[in-house]
């Protein structure tokens, strides 16, 4: 007679066998041109590795891996990266690539994992409240925690004939990548031009929220983000509190912060882009880049002609460049011109008639 232990080991040895079967059946075009990538990777997985016997992690990390290529088969992704704890799937439909996101983190939380790696503080069960009119609680933790990024883009299709597989080079994967290292565990982060641009009637049930933009590894350029969770996982957004759009880390409860530009700042780390000195009052925002004033007139002010210093007030525009008003004055007797007087062009610089006529030997 089987025992109870042999049951749920072979049941868990012919799941294995069912989705490699299933894996192997599945075929779907690269995509190519345009596309959505969603990187996943596990929370602490080193942790995990300390705390629990090998065997354990083990066939955790196998149903994980079952969890993620059933999905990748269902809205129709195709795997192109694939390590232990991590996965890199491509989409030709962004549509499909969200679905996919907010499917797995619910098939991970339903999914019933062993007792020695719940007992983990990386993977321990975390209930919801019991409000909003539910008698028992709800599971909004379970299991090992997934890091989601997933952003769109036109990237360049490499073909490894050897492997007959495809793999894909472009910024839009490195962001990708650096959008989910950002996440926490158990989160979905969603570059902000991408949602933007979905049919919101057709994602699954959904809960969301703009969560700030943050300067990426690798970029200059801050990426906006909107963090998605599945709408049964909705108070989950409790736990992820606030990220400092500059060091990508939590902002305790009694650290002080800044809110700006969309996004939420350690005080300390809210800088000048150019000086990098803490901004702590006002500043000049171009092309969403904080400036203390100093700076953004140095590099980007329009520069006086005659000094070459940047222009902070008034101006004059004549002779096809720009002038602070006390620099613009004949360039032989040093006159400023008066509203009755005229000017006169030699060699791109202002002259009054009388020194006009003189440097040009009385021609006009």
């Amino acid at each position: 007679m089987a025992t109870a232990g042999s049951v749920n080991g072979l049941e868990d040895g012919l799941d294995s066998v069912f989705v490699e079967e299933e894996r192997l059946n599945y075929v779907i075009s690269p995509p190519h041109g345009v596309v959505t990538f969603v990187a996943v990777q596990v929370k602490n997985v080193a942790t995990i590795w300390e705390n629990n016997s090998a065997d354990t992690v083990i066939r955790a990390m196998n149903r994980y891996s079952d969890i993620v290529r059933r999905a990748t088969r269902d809205f129709r992704g195709y795997e192109v990266e694939a390590e232990e704890e991590s996965f890199l799937i491509a989409f030709q439909q962004p549509l499909d690539a969200v679905n996919w996101s907010l499917t797995v983190q619910l098939a991970m939380t339903d999914t019933k994992w062993e007792e020695e790696l719940l007992s983990c503080d990386d993977c321990i069960r975390v209930f919801k409240s019991r409000e909003n009119g539910y008698d028992i609680p709800r599971l909004i933790f379970c299991g090992p925690r997934l890091q989601m990024g997933v952003s769109k883009g036109r990237v360049d299709s490499v073909y490894h004939y050897a492997s007959g597989h495809m793999g894909y080079r472009g910024t839009e994967v490195y962001r990708t990548q650096g959008i989910c290292r950002l996440a926490q565990g158990g989160q979905i982060l969603i570059n902000e031009s991408l949602w933007q641009d979905l049919p919101k009637d057709q994602i699954a049930p959904y809960v969301h929220r703009e969560v700030g933009s943050f300067k990426l590894e690798g970029f200059d350029n801050l990426t906006s983000l909107t963090e998605v969770l599945p709408q049964a996982l909705e108070e989950r957004a409790r736990w992820f509190g606030i990220i400092c759009a500059e060091c990508n880390k939590l902002i305790k409860p009694k650290e002080g912060y800044v809110k700006a530009l969309g996004s939420n700042w350690h005080t300390d780390h809210f800088r000048c882009w150019q000086c990098k000195k803490v901004l702590n009052g006002t500043y000049i925002v171009k092309d969403q880049k904080p400036y203390c004033e100093e700076d953004f007139f140095q590099y980007n002010a329009p520069r006086c002609r005659a000094c070459n210093d940047p222009i902070t007030g008034g101006f004059i525009e004549a002779i096809e460049s720009t002038w602070h008003p006390d620099c613009f004055v004949c360039q032989r007797c040093h006159k400023a011109p008066t509203k009755d007087d005229h000017i006169f062009e030699f060699n791109a610089l202002p002259y009054c008639t009388e020194c006009y006529n003189t440097v040009t030997n009385g021609t006009t």
